[in-house]
This record gives C-alpha cells, sequence and structure tokens, in this order.
C-alpha cells in the first residue's frame, strides 16, 4: 500500500460491506466479486491481484486472479428499470481454508504503480445458505397473466420468470436458478442489471432443461406498489438481509453456487453447466 495511489475495494461478495460477520463468504475455494474505482470511475478490464491474510502484518495468501466481465442483459433485455452506474464485475476464485476475518487487497489490473485497494472480509465454515445445503423450499407467488405479473415483480416490463412456485422448482429433478432482488427499489442499484443477466441464461437454457426464479423482494400487490417495508414470503423464508443474491441449485435441491452482490451471465451459466 505504501507509495502507490489508493483504490477502493466497491464490492467483494458476501461480506463486504462493512465487513458485517452476518454475511461472510464462504471458506474453501469459492468465487468472489468485486468491483474497483479510481479518481470518481470504475476500473474496467485487465487482471487484478488479489491478496488476502489473517492481518496486515501476516503473510499474504495467493495471488488470486480477478477477471472482467461486462453487465449485457440491460441492452440485450429491453429493460426500463433503474440502471446500475456499475458496468461490470471482477470475479476471482479464492482458496481460504480458514474462517475469521481477513484483510483484502486488490491489486490496480495495471500494476501496483496505478494502485492497490484494501478492504475487511469475513470469511465462515457455516455460512447462511452455504454451498452443500439443502435450499430453503418457500412457496412464491406464481403468475398466469400479465397483470399478475406486475403484481409480483419490480422490474419495468416484468421478467418472464415467476412462472413456478420455487418450493415446486426444488422437487421437479431439474437444476434451479434462483435470483433474489428487486428491480424497482433495490439500494445497490445492482438488482435490475442481475436479473438481467439471470433473464440472458434462462433465454439461452430454456425452462425445460432448468428452472428459473425470480424471488421478488417487495411485492407490488393489486395496486401495483410496493411496500419497501414489507418483505416477501421468500425473502422472509431465506432471511436475506441484502440484495440481490443467485443460487445454483442442483436436481436434489443442493446449492451449489451462491452470489451475493454483482453477477453475470457468464458466471451464472458457468455454475448452471455442469449440473445440465
Amino acid at each position: 500500500m505504501r507509495g502507490v495511489p489508493q483504490l477502493s475495494v466497491l464490492r467483494l461478495g458476501p461480506g463486504a460491506l462493512g465487513g458485517d460477520p452476518k454475511e461472510p463468504i464462504q471458506t474453501g475455494t469459492t468465487i468472489v466479486t468485486f468491483d474497483l474505482g479510481f479518481e470518481n470511475r470504475v476500473v474496467e478490464g485487465g487482471t487484478p491481484l488479489l491478496y488476502a491474510a489473517t492481518n496486515e502484518s501476516a503473510p499474504a495468501l495467493g495471488p488470486f486472479r480477478g477477471t472482467w466481465t461486462p453487465f449485457t442483459g440491460y441492452d440485450k433485455t429491453g429493460v426500463h428499470s433503474p440502471r446500475s452506474p456499475i458496468p461490470g464485475v471482477y470475479a476471482s476464485k479464492v482458496r481460504l481454508h480458514d474462517p475469521g476475518l481477513y484483510v483484502v487487497v486488490v491489486v490496480s489490473p495495471d500494476g501496483r504503480s496505478h494502485g492497490v485497494g484494501l478492504t475487511h472480509v469475513y470469511f465462515s465454515d457455516h455460512p447462511q445458505h452455504a454451498v452443500g445445503s439443502k435450499a430453503t423450499s418457500v412457496k412464491t407467488p406464481v403468475a398466469r397473466t400479465s397483470h399478475q405479473l406486475r403484481e409480483i415483480c419490480t422490474r419495468r416490463p416484468p421478467d418472464p420468470m415467476h412462472y413456478m412456485a420455487l418450493s415446486d422448482a426444488l422437487r421437479n429433478g431439474k437444476p434451479t436458478v434462483a435470483v433474489f432482488s428487486t428491480p424497482l427499489l433495490c439500494q445497490s442499484q445492482l438488482c435490475g442489471p442481475v436479473t438481467d443477466e439471470v433473464l440472458l441464461v434462462y433465454e439461452q437454457v430454456g425452462k425445460e432443461r432448468a428452472n428459473f426464479i425470480h424471488v421478488e423482494e417487495f411485492l407490488p400487490g393489486p395496486n401495483l406498489k410496493p411496500d419497501a417495508s414489507k418483505f416477501s414470503p421468500g425473502f422472509v423464508a431465506w432471511g436475506l438481509r441484502t440484495e440481490p443474491w443467485v443460487f445454483v441449485i442442483d436436481k436434489r435441491g443442493v446449492i451449489r453456487a451462491r452470489y451475493e452482490g454483482p453477477v453475470t451471465a457468464l458466471m451464472v451459466a458457468d455454475g448452471l453447466q455442469p449440473l445440465l
């Protein structure tokens, strides 16, 4: 960090915002996502290097290489929901086997002389909805008409991923991609882009091969006015505190990939492909 420009680590998977121990990253080999900021702009492209250590004077683990993938769903799907200023995301496959609070340092894609960012992140052996655990079954609302879609989806226009309840998807013998988001009311403005990225995979794979379920955080209801103080049954059942989340679940209802915050179609497809 000494003598180089300081980058901002804008987001780094579960647990990054303030290092909240209630939303830790899972230990072992896992995918973490993040963005970098420098001089009021988001850094794009290249290969940043991520390092982790148990404290600022401990030996660093890594480097773990980051791969840039842009958000493309917003332009391809014709959505009118709020657009995020974040153009894409870096993803790194990280291997950390011990739980606890880590110092995480990210070196600029152009090298250390172009900047280094630092953050603190919690890792846990048993985070909520861990990879390898059973997905929570909950009967999410289903839409049969265009008006019913508007009653249960804040995306504009509503997406088609409300054709089946999550509880039914988990027992029909197909893998499932579940996105928990609220495109209209998302605090991070990432719900719209992430929902669209999942929608791209839905359009590519099709519901004949896999289930794609959008669990809305705030249901608009018959008056089409979502109440931001009342969480949907799906969010309550899963106990989620942030959004968006994407879970890739196998045919037996076991979670095989979990992403919080920014995630692209390529990442979702990579998690789903081995399960098809």
